[in-house]
């Protein structure tokens, strides 16, 4: 399966989970190629080199994943979407965050970040309680 940047009447976890699934196939290239195809990200091609490299770094420093769990999802307006997830790596999870823009009635990756901010997550969680 390969992700593609989630059309009207497409739920953007369809473009996790190919994205996910080829991670875990150690695919990391392909990955985000297929991720960014048609986004405002595949023109900044430097950016996207560094996100690969970073991710085979954080692959080689914190293991594989064996799948990934989505653990926050913020909507701004009717046009903006955080997605946050967790990959699950055998020595430890990293977060993800996947930006999307709904423009002329389709869901476009504008912006994705990983890092190791767990400590980050719970705080977040903290918050949205009271």
């Amino acid at each position: 399966t390969q992700a593609s940047v989630p059309r009207e009447g497409a739920d953007t976890s369809e473009a996790m989970d190919a994205f996910f699934l080829a991670i875990k196939a150690g695919e990391v290239n392909a990955a985000y190629d297929a991720l960014v195809m048609s986004s405002i990200i595949a023109d900044r091609r430097e950016d996207v080199a560094g996100l690969k490299k970073r991710t085979q770094e954080a692959l080689d420093n914190y293991g594989p994943v064996s799948g990934y769990e989505t653990v926050d999802e913020k909507i701004v307006g009717t046009s903006l979407l955080r997605r946050t997830c967790i990959s699950l790596n055998s020595d430890l999870p990293l977060r993800w965050r996947f930006y999307f823009y709904k423009s002329e009635g389709a869901w476009k990756l504008v912006d994705l970040r990983v890092d190791d901010g767990l400590v980050e997550l719970f705080e977040e969680a903290g918050r949205a309680r009271k």
